[in-house]
């Protein structure tokens, strides 16, 4: 890759960093903060599609709170099961994780892709965390060009790591609207 255009990539994602800590010092709008952060991770990762998901904590459950790309209309109304797909998995193992090929991955939850008619190439997925507890997951999916790096990655994790204890703190102060079951 040119040197220029390394340059360019690095600046993108430095502007983009500090954006979202612009953003998180300054607006309490949770809405505002995880929308922008998945959407940040989705272009700076050339990923087709990302969620945010939260863990209900009455259920263990995972409810998708932000969601980008062609399904984001309807993904809102799923959840994932306790312990249950890739996101499952981070949640409860409190690890940041690529997956190449995740339909062949044992740990994919297949009724979400089946419902929606979506295929799930690739994705990234880490844990949001707060003072050492999970709570939820950021994810990017299908990578549109090349695999996911662990550069990506890390990437994730640092917005991820911005956005949690903002996450967490506004939760607090205003309960999150139950999602339906899927």
């Amino acid at each position: 890759m040119p040197q220029k255009k390394t340059n360019d990539i690095a600046q993108d994602k430095l502007k983009a960093m500090m954006e979202m800590a612009a953003l998180v010092n300054s607006s309490h709008e949770r809405s505002v903060i995880m929308d922008h952060a998945v959407k940040s991770v989705c272009r700076l990762t050339g990923a087709e599609a990302g969620s945010l998901l939260l863990i209900d904590e009455y259920t263990g459950h995972l409810d998708f709170e932000v969601v980008t790309g062609c399904k984001e209309d309807l993904l809102p109304f799923f959840r994932v099961p306790k312990g249950q797909g890739i996101s499952g998995w981070v949640a409860q193992n409190d690890l940041p994780i690529i997956v190449p090929d995740v339909q062949a991955d044992e740990r994919f939850f297949k009724f979400t892709d089946k419902e929606l008619g979506f295929t799930t190439r690739d994705m990234i997925a880490v844990p949001l965390r707060v003072n050492g507890a999970v709570i939820g997951v950021l994810q990017a999916i299908n990578k549109n060009s090349g695999a996911f790096s662990h550069d990506d990655l890390k990437l994730a994790m640092a917005f991820a790591n911005q956005i949690a204890p903002v996450i967490n703190r506004t939760d607090k102060e205003q309960p999150r609207p139950s999602t339906a079951n899927a």
